[in-house]
């Protein structure tokens, strides 16, 4: 496809690159501010505040900094690529992140429901606050039909050491929460949609010895984007993930951050040091490449 060039301000430019800092490339260009390649995309932001995105996720790149490209694209978006009947939706937060738990909320709308989200106009998730996911889950939470389940650290790594992997572990929740709330609605609901992470025939091997399995599943990627009950399930699991997270940081009496970078390594080894790497147990997803980090800069200090 053709390049998509934009104009962005200087604030967001700098936002851009903090946050495509570990995709940077050397740039001779002397117009140029920075250039990164990120998945499928490359990325040339002039000084004067052009940004070119190019490659096959360009368009997806792009919407991320430009709110009006996003609304343009929402407004030429037709009414018919939105599912207007009602239907459940299940997704997840967390599965990224080494600290925290994995929050999973599957979710019903009426066409009464669709309407009501479609006229919350939330057009692209990645670009939400943190403010902007609790203002949204709020006017969600006390209206629809959901049921949300925390799988928290300790249960999730002793899962892993049972033998199951990560994505087995999300099917099984994702079957649990979508069968709670089949049974919450208590009508037959044709239409049940989840973001997919693996293969159909993946999926459903990885439940073959759950009692009750939901074998009449849409997998597609990117859901949110056309079943409104997806979109409210992203927003309701990020919230429930956003309080929890807030509890620990409380609880642990520090600052904490998500995903899987290095600072998160650091402050791991502060937790751990301050109240005993059996502790991480409780807090952090131990399969992940952190931990073997995390044990190496422990015996360094000791």
């Amino acid at each position: 496809m053709e390049p998509i060039i934009i104009q962005i301000d200087s604030y967001t430019l700098e936002k851009m690159k903090k946050f495509y800092d570990s995709q940077m490339v050397p740039v001779d260009d002397t117009s140029l501010l920075f250039k990164a390649h990120a998945i499928g995309c490359d990325i040339n932001a002039k000084l004067d505040g052009t940004v070119e995105f190019s490659g096959q996720n360009a368009l997806r790149e792009a919407k991320h900094w430009s709110k009006k490209l996003a609304k343009q694209l929402a407004k030429a978006t037709s009414t018919n690529d939105i599912y207007l009947n009602h239907h459940i939706g299940t997704a997840e937060t967390g599965s990224a992140d080494y600290l925290g738990p994995i929050c999973f909320v599957s979710c019903y709308v009426s066409q009464e429901d669709v309407e009501f989200i479609q006229s919350l106009e939330i057009t692209n998730l990645s670009e939400l606050s943190n403010q902007d996911i609790v203002n949204y889950a709020k006017q969600m939470k006390d209206r629809l039909i959901y049921s949300l389940l925390i799988l928290d650290n300790s249960h999730y790594n002793k899962m892993i050491l049972d033998g199951l992997n990560q994505a087995n572990v999300k099917a099984k929740l994702y079957n649990q929460a979508t069968v709670n709330v089949m049974q919450k609605v208590k009508q037959n609901v044709k239409v049940k949609v989840i973001n997919q992470f693996v293969s159909p025939k993946t999926y459903f091997n990885y439940l073959k010895n759950e009692v009750i399995v939901v074998k009449d599943l849409i997998f597609e990627t990117n859901a949110e984007q056309k079943y409104m009950a997806v979109l409210a399930a992203e927003i309701l699991s990020r919230y429930a993930y956003l309080q929890y997270f807030a509890n620990m940081t409380k609880s642990l009496k520090m600052n904490l951050c998500r995903g899987t970078s290095t600072n998160v390594d650091t402050v791991a080894v502060k937790i751990a040091t301050k109240y005993g790497e059996k502790m991480l147990t409780k807090v952090a997803k131990l399969n992940f490449t952190n931990t073997k980090r995390i044990k190496t800069l422990l015996q360094d200090l000791s």
